[in-house]
């Protein structure tokens, strides 16, 4: 039995790195222009991405990111990365929207940006939040995000 949850362990380890590296595979040449320009960086201090379904009903679901994370803004096209968390969205700016929100977050109510766009073959809406908000607004809107 001990064998079977240590299998079980192994699996999911390599599904997950599996997952990653086709990601990078796929963003690798929007990855590289944003690191040859980059205008703008800074640390998040979270990220959310709304679920869409799948194991646990997370559909409309705000999912945290967990470990630290980084905003990276080049010219046309802007990343979000979790290293710890296996998890880099990369966004291409004119396809992407962003809007500033108000949600909850501990005791009180906290200002947040939303990005819309595709990443990774998917739409994806990821939720971001950091001391210098405007800063990332600015950034964020520099490479042709929509403001929604």
């Amino acid at each position: 039995m001990e064998f079977v949850g240590l299998a079980m362990m192994v699996c999911v380890a390599v599904c997950l790195v599996m997952r990653r590296n086709r990601e990078r595979s796929g963003n690798a040449p929007l990855r590289s222009e944003i690191e040859a320009r980059v205008c703008f960086e800074t640390t998040l201090d979270r990220v959310r991405k709304l679920g869409t379904g799948g194991l646990g009903g997370t559909r409309g679901v705000w999912i945290s990111v967990r470990g630290p994370k980084r905003l990276i803004v080049g010219t046309d096209a802007f990343m979000v990365s979790a290293p710890q968390a296996l998890r880099e969205f990369v966004f291409a700016g004119r396809e992407s929207s962003i809007a500033m929100t108000r949600m909850p977050f501990r005791l009180a109510d906290r200002d947040w940006i939303v990005i819309t766009g595709q990443a990774d073959g998917s739409q994806v809406q990821l939720a971001i939040t950091t001391d210098n908000l405007l800063d990332v607004w600015q950034a964020l809107a520099g490479t042709g995000a929509a403001a929604g």
